[in-house]
C-alpha cells in the first residue's frame, strides 16, 4: 500500500470551516495537501499538479462538483481519484458513481469512515480486492447473488463493469443500499471460470425504464484467487471513467 506520504489530496470547498478541519485530519495523518474553494479553481490544480485524490463538495460557486469531476475524467478516467462530499441532493447515488465519482459522503459525514475510503483508493486494485472482509456463508441453493445480512438469496445478471463494481439487473427482492452479498457470475458459454467474491450494495433501482433496467449497483469488495488478476485485467483494458455503471 502507498504511504500517506506519497499521496496528495486535494480538498475543494467553499465552506472554509468545514475544509480547514478536512484539510487538517489529512495532514495530520501525512497526506501532502491541497486546498481550493471553488471546482473551477481546482481544475486549475489538477492541470498544473500531480493530485491522487480530489475531496469535493456538489454545490459550490465558480464550478460545483460534478463539473468538476466531469472535467478531471476527461484529462484522465483513472486518476485522481474523485469523492463527493455533499450536503445536497443534487444527484443519485447511481448518477455519482456512473460519472466515475468513487465514493459518496453525505453531510455530516464520519471522518473515519472518509479517511479510509481514501486509505482503500490509493491502494491497487490487488490489494483492495483480495481481502476478505466477511466469511462466506454455507447454502443448500445455486444462487448467483447471496445476501447474509437478510438471510435470501437472489438470482440476478450482471448486465455492465466498471472500474470499481458492476450493474446487476433485477426483476424482484433488490437488496437495500448497505446490504452486504456474495456473488457467483457465470460467463457466458458455460465457463466454469465465473466472477466470484463479495461486495456491498451502493443503490438500487426498483422500477424500470425505457433506458434504465431494474437493477442494483454492487461495489467490489473482495474478488476471488482465480479470477481477480483477470478482471483486473479487463477493467483496465476498458478504460473506463465510471465506478458503478447504472445500465
Amino acid at each position: 500500500m502507498r504511504e500517506p506520504k506519497d499521496v496528495v489530496v486535494l480538498i475543494v470547498d467553499d465552506e472554509e470551516a468545514l475544509r480547514q478541519a478536512i484539510v487538517f485530519d489529512f495532514q495530520r495523518k501525512g497526506f501532502q495537501v491541497l486546498e481550493a474553494e471553488s471546482g473551477n479553481k481546482a481544475l486549475e490544480i489538477v492541470k498544473k499538479t500531480k493530485v491522487d485524490v480530489v475531496l469535493t463538495d456538489v454545490r459550490m460557486p465558480d464550478g460545483g462538483g460534478v463539473e468538476l469531476l466531469n472535467a478531471v475524467k476527461k484529462l484522465n478516467p483513472q486518476l485522481p481519484i474523485v469523492m463527493f462530499i455533499t450536503g445536497f441532493a443534487d444527484m443519485t447515488l447511481e448518477d455519482a458513481y456512473d460519472q466515475g465519482a468513487d465514493a459518496v459522503f453525505s453531510k455530516p459525514f464520519d471522518r473515519k469512515a472518509l479517511l479510509g475510503a481514501v486509505l482503500k483508493a490509493i491502494s491497487s486494485d490487488e490489494e483492495k480486492w483480495s481481502a476478505r472482509k466477511f466469511e462466506r456463508i454455507e447454502s443448500d441453493f445455486s444462487i448467483d447473488i447471496t445476501c447474509p445480512d437478510l438471510g435470501t438469496s437472489i438470482k440476478g445478471r450482471a448486465l455492465n463493469l466498471g472500474r470499481g463494481g458492476m450493474f446487476v439487473k433485477l426483476d424482484k427482492d433488490f437488496p437495500a443500499a448497505g446490504t452486504k452479498i456474495f456473488f457467483q457470475i457465470k460467463l457466458e458459454g458455460g465457463n466454469s471460470n465465473g466472477i466470484s467474491g463479495q461486495g456491498l450494495v451502493r443503490w438500487s433501482r426498483i422500477h424500470a425504464s425505457q433506458d434504465f433496467p431494474s437493477g442494483c449497483g454492487i461495489e467490489f469488495e473482495f474478488l476471488d484467487d482465480s479470477i481477480r488478476k483477470r478482471l483486473i485485467e479487463i477493467i483496465n483494458d476498458l478504460k473506463t471513467h465510471k465506478f458503478i455503471p447504472k445500465n
